[in-house]
């Protein structure tokens, strides 16, 4: 099977590491794979390096960039794909331009599930809407939302988790630094983590109340935060840290901002805790799954459908129910890993996320193609 990715660009992203990773796995098992970049700026071209993905980096200056659209559509043409898949806002349009007339089925993504669409993306939509044969969200949510943002019926909206790759992340783990313990040293403590933007829906406050709640059981507690604060968001960073201060919470949190050993920050910690009151994929919980972390959240996302073992998502937004939470899960933290992984394994490995996106494409293409690995 051919199949070619368009995308507006390929930097750090969750989209941008999903194309990455379900291109390597199809290659893997036997398809011929494109990605079409329709931006090369930060182009993220070694992810996919000896991989046989083919891949064409583009130069975008504007919304709708003619000639962009142009050598698209001849690359479309040469390149004869059975399917088109377009990641994020640009790739959903630009797939459905070039593939016009083609006859090449083209599917679009959704990648959140509350994102707010202009009014210049609302129409570019819905003037392109017939060109689309369906959606591929990564979430439930996100398919409830591109029924009512695409006015697609239900059997033209699936969805598609999200998928890791664990040798690969096994690979990287065997050589991390433990950065946890090297932000907080000593023997004895317990050390969780919250990996999100600092914005409102994530809300920290919430995560640093869980803390105090926690310190005032067992002073062992520490909290270690990864994210920075995006430039719409102003203001955020200094709320939560007034609430750290009035908390009293400063030598038991850190704040790391921004990092690129997110993973091993994760996998150093005993905990990873979400509080998130909507947004995308999760894809920190596939990675502490991934890990052996072991994950409490809030009921957000996916999550109540991915945490295996009871009690890991909690329904109420109190700090004392989520303490709790962790408190038990941290108890019983080799039986929790091990569910983890074990649904790892069935519904999130890269293998089973390139078998179930097969399966996906079947609906769309012809039938005599093939789908199954060689």
């Amino acid at each position: 099977m051919r199949v070619l990715f368009v995308i507006g660009g390929l930097r750090i992203g969750g989209a941008e590491s999903q194309v990455i990773l379900l291109s390597k796995q199809l290659v893997r098992q036997g398809h011929q794979v494109g990605v079409y970049a329709l931006s090369g700026e930060g182009a993220r071209v070694d992810a996919l390096a000896g991989s046989a993905v083919e891949v064409t980096l583009d130069a975008k200056r504007q919304r709708l960039d003619l000639g962009v659209l142009r050598r698209l559509r001849r690359h479309l043409r040469r390149w004869r794909p059975d399917i088109v898949h377009g990641f994020k806002y640009d790739g959903d349009l630009y797939a459905r331009l070039a593939a016009c007339g083609t006859r090449v089925p083209v599917l679009g993504s959704e990648r959140t599930d509350d994102h707010k669409v202009s009014l210049a993306q609302r129409i570019g939509y819905r003037l392109t809407s017939m060109l689309s044969d369906g959606i591929v969200a990564n979430t439930y949510g996100g398919a409830r939302f591109a029924r009512r943002l695409h006015r697609l019926p239900a059997e033209r909206v699936d969805v598609l988790w999200n998928g890791v790759d664990l040798e690969e992340i096994g690979e990287r783990l065997a050589k991390s630094s433990r950065p946890a313990r090297q932000i907080f040293p000593g023997p004895g403590l317990k050390r969780m983590c919250a990996v999100a933007s600092l914005k409102p829906e994530n809300d920290y406050p919430l995560a640093l109340r869980v803390l105090r709640r926690l310190l005032d059981q067992d002073p062992s507690w520490r909290l270690v935060c990864a994210g920075d604060e995006p430039p719409r968001h102003r203001g955020c960073r200094a709320q939560v840290l007034a609430e750290r201060d009035r908390l009293e919470l400063a030598p038991f949190v850190e704040f790391a901002g921004h990092r690129r050993d997110v993973l091993e920050l994760i996998a150093d910690s005993d905990v990873l805790l979400i509080t998130a009151l909507h947004g995308g994929f999760p894809n920190v919980a596939l990675e502490a799954m991934a890990s052996g972390t072991v994950v409490v959240g809030t009921d957000y996302s996916d999550l109540p459908r991915m945490l295996p073992v009871e009690g890991q998502v909690v329904g109420s937004r109190a700090e004392l129910d989520l303490a709790a939470a962790v408190l038990r899960c941290h108890g019983e933290r080799a039986r929790i890993a091990g569910a983890q992984r074990r649904w790892l394994q069935q519904y999130a490995d890269a293998a089973a996320s390139a078998a179930a996106l097969l399966r996906l494409y079947a609906k769309y293409t012809s039938p005599g193609l093939r789908l199954e690995p060689v």
